[in-house]
């Protein structure tokens, strides 16, 4: 199964840190966000070094990217994908599907987003051949990114009205990723989700999974200085996890142990402090309701979260 993360972004949220660090790359700990996001990624059972690829789509500070990760991560090739004009998430998604030409959905998300294992283990388990991840959001993100799910149908990904929002983590196939250009934004951007509902109204199959919570870097709420501290809590606990489940710690170069942060006290965000992955939901654009059906195993690598 193909991989496409979108690190293009120039981080304006992140104030004048933007100008000179690419969002992906903020530290935690002696390692970048993105490099323990990607330890997630490829602890999935669904993900294959000797198989699969990863189309790493950049921009700005892209060099940033590219000197770190080099040419592959733990054995996983990469491609590196530029985005010279920024264009939107559906166009970066359609300069990435045009370089690997992907014969089956790959899975894709926004480099902010912390996806953790149990995550993508359950998108690319879920039985459609296009998947949403929805979680919760602060009562003040904006409602553009609701979405409204009907019995076990994903009826609207953009503009809609229920309780859970787009949290950026998708299976796309390469059918619906040929489409991100369809559908363009006043300022000029081809974005991901409006594109993606153009092929739902258009009958495209979507199905969705509940996350527990919704860890992004590029989180404005209720602060930005809270939620990069959130986000650091909670990356470093799933690390943690993830090293018990590897049977050590290798987070940090040269086999040492970085210094634990410490809580955040001002603003946390709301959950467990785990990432869990609710059953997923059968969607089709037809006839259908009912539960879906489809169990997911319990997460090994990251035993705390638990599932809603």
């Amino acid at each position: 199964m193909d991989l496409i993360c979108l690190a293009a972004g120039a981080g304006t949220r992140m104030g004048r840190l933007g100008g000179y660090l690419q969002k992906c790359m903020y530290p935690v700990g002696l390692r970048p966000f993105l490099e323990h996001a990607l330890a997630q990624v490829l602890a999935s059972d669904a993900v294959d070094p000797g198989r699969d690829r990863l189309a790493l789509v950049v921009g700005h500070l892209s060099e940033q990217v590219r000197g770190h990760f080099g040419d592959a991560f733990e054995g996983l090739p990469i491609v590196y994908v530029e985005q010279a004009e920024r264009l939107g998430t559906g166009h970066a998604l359609s300069l990435a599907a045009a370089a690997l030409r992907p014969a089956a959905p790959a899975i894709a998300w926004q480099a902010d987003l912390f996806p953790t294992s149990a995550m993508v283990d359950a998108v690319a388990g879920h039985p459609a051949p296009n998947v949403v991840t929805l979680g919760p959001g602060h009562e003040q993100e904006s409602d553009r990114l609701r979405a409204t799910v009907v019995g076990d149908r994903v009826t609207r990904v953009w503009d809609g009205d229920g309780e859970l929002f787009d949290v950026g983590l998708w299976k796309l196939s390469p059918d619906v990723l040929a489409r991100m250009t369809e559908v363009r934004a006043e300022k000029g951007e081809y974005r991901m989700l409006p594109n993606l509902q153009r092929s739902l109204d258009d009958g495209a199959e979507v199905g969705h999974v509940v996350a527990e919570a919704w860890i992004h870097l590029g989180g404005t709420l209720p602060t930005p200085e809270a939620n990069v501290r959130d986000v650091v809590r909670r990356v470093w606990a799933a690390s943690d996890a993830l090293d018990a489940a590897r049977g050590g710690d290798t987070r940090s170069p040269g086999g040492f142990r970085e210094a634990e942060p410490q809580a955040s006290t001002e603003g946390e965000g709301t959950g467990s402090g785990g990432f869990g992955v609710a059953e997923p939901q059968a969607s089709t654009e037809g006839e259908g309701t009912g539960s879906g059906g489809f169990g997911v195993a319990e997460p090994q690598a990251f035993p705390f979260g638990k599932r809603t």
